[in-house]
């Protein structure tokens, strides 16, 4: 499976997986549930035999510089085809194909050494160009995780951590013509945070959901270049465009999302155009819309393209809209 196509398709698949799953039952259908998924999860084993564990073995020993022990059992990743062996202390996990019984990846932590010193200095300068004013020294241990699509020049991509932040590098990206790519996610608390934005992001969620917001949890996202602002309060999400100011979403946790169709196109353009239109300078005259009954939303399309995502409760209430394509919320998939 090619590398790339098969990390996307995981992400998306568990994303929608996770979407689609709902609230936990409660009581004997809780019970049963977790019955079930022992047993999905028992199917999955995978039995190491001796020569493959002496190869993965001395392949994780190679990628750690020390002696790992693996578990003899593995986990089959059904739809990557990949079987996942952990070491016993879950620190490490080398995958392989399981119908060719290639490697294909090793994870684990590494020491902060394992970056170079140029690597290093590369994500710290990302860091103070999304925001010079605040300290970054990274933590002692990295997470490391390589794929051997191409053994001669694996894709590396190390995830560093330090106080309130978290920053990544990519090596050799499959598919792309870039080197290198780096990211990160830096922590704020609300005094830290610029009256400006602050007043934007109360204007667009009492805009999209006729609430209150009190930031309880900033986070500023992305590179250099492209910044996103991500705020919470209680249970309601939004992001702007960090160097523009545009809203992309915002989400109320605390509404429940219909379900199935019980809302028609026609409702559904006449709940959100005012909204559409304050928030997001939109005017949905024209607009196709769509119900997607896979992530229970609607889709406002022109020309063949996603203007606008938007999901209603039963009474026609915001509980997200986005601004063009659909776009994961980490609140939306804990619910």
């Amino acid at each position: 499976m090619n590398l790339k196509k098969a990390i996307v398709a995981t992400l998306v698949v568990s994303g929608m997986l996770t979407a689609l799953a709902g609230p936990i039952p409660a009581g004997a259908e809780a019970a049963q549930e977790k019955q079930q998924e022992q047993q999905q999860s028992k199917s999955k084993e995978v039995k190491i035999d001796k020569k493959l564990a002496a190869e993965l073995q001395k392949a994780v020993k190679q990628f750690a510089g020390k002696e790992i022990k693996l578990q003899d059992v593995g986990e089959l990743d059904e739809m990557s085809g990949w079987v996942w062996v952990r070491s016993e202390d879950e620190t490490y996990s080398v995958a392989y194909i399981q119908e060719t019984k290639k490697i294909w990846s090793i994870r684990g932590k590494q020491s902060i050494d394992r970056i170079s010193k140029k690597d290093q200095d590369e994500i710290l300068k990302v860091l103070k160009g999304m925001h010079a004013k605040k300290k970054y020294t990274f933590n002692k241990e990295v997470d490391v995780s390589e794929y051997y699509e191409n053994p001669k020049q694996p894709f590396t991509q190390y995830s560093l951590s330090g106080k309130d932040f978290s920053a990544f590098m990519m090596k050799n990206i499959p598919g792309s013509t870039e080197k290198t790519r780096i990211g990160a996610a830096i922590e704020f608390s609300k005094n830290e945070l610029e009256p400006k934005l602050l007043k934007a992001a109360a204007e667009a969620v009492k805009t999209a959901l006729d609430r209150d917001l009190d930031v309880t949890k900033a986070v500023l996202e992305g590179g250099v270049e492209n910044k996103t602002w991500k705020l919470n309060g209680g249970k309601v999400t939004l992001a702007l465009d960090a160097k523009t100011g545009k809203v992309q979403y915002v989400h109320d946790g605390g509404r429940k999302q219909v379900l199935k169709k019980e809302i028609t196109e026609k409702e559904a353009k006449e709940a959100v155009a005012p909204i559409a239109k304050k928030l997001f300078n939109m005017d949905l005259q024209g607009l196709e819309v769509k119900w997607d009954n896979s992530a229970r939303d609607f889709s406002f399309i022109q020309n063949k393209e996603t203007k606008m995502v938007a999901a209603l409760d039963a009474d026609k209430n915001v509980v997200f809209l986005m601004h063009g394509e659909r776009v994961y919320i980490k609140e939306l998939y804990e619910e």
